[in-house]
């Protein structure tokens, strides 16, 4: 494995526990922390100016925006750099398949619990994490 690899296995390793991190604080505390959301959607939007193609990524809060309602704030923001990141390895349609898969997976857990507000956040990153591998094999990453 070259240096691009050991860079890549890094990236990996943080941002699963980021992703363990932020789920259970948003099962936990039904909200997303500022610290762990607003950095990393920071950085996404700048990465959108430098290589303007990631901005298919930011169809993804901007859909939250327009919804707004049950869509909570973190939500928002978790959604910058998870969009940006899916349009990275699958552009738009990446981003359409995680939007789409993070709401059944929202929805699945509200019918397997009987809960009818469920905390949005792990289905969102739980869609990132199922679709990252097709959508690598799909892009040619």
């Amino acid at each position: 494995m070259g240096i691009g690899g050991y860079a890549a296995f890094a990236a990996g390793v943080v941002f699963l526990g980021w992703s363990a991190l932020l789920g259970a604080y948003d099962i936990r505390e039904r909200r997303l922390p500022d610290p762990l959301t607003v950095p990393p959607a920071v950085a996404a939007a700048i990465a959108c100016v430098w290589h303007p193609p990631l901005a298919w990524g930011l169809v993804w809060p901007a859909l939250y925006l327009l919804v707004g309602r049950g869509i909570g704030g973190g939500d928002v923001k978790l959604a910058v750099p998870l969009g940006v990141a899916c349009a990275a390895v699958g552009g738009p349609l990446g981003v359409v398949a995680a939007i789409g898969l993070s709401g059944l997976l929202s929805v699945a857990v509200a019918v397997v619990t009987g809960m009818r507000a469920v905390p949005h956040g792990p289905s969102m990153l739980g869609a990132g994490w199922a679709l990252f591998p097709f959508l690598c094999m799909y892009s040619g990453v």
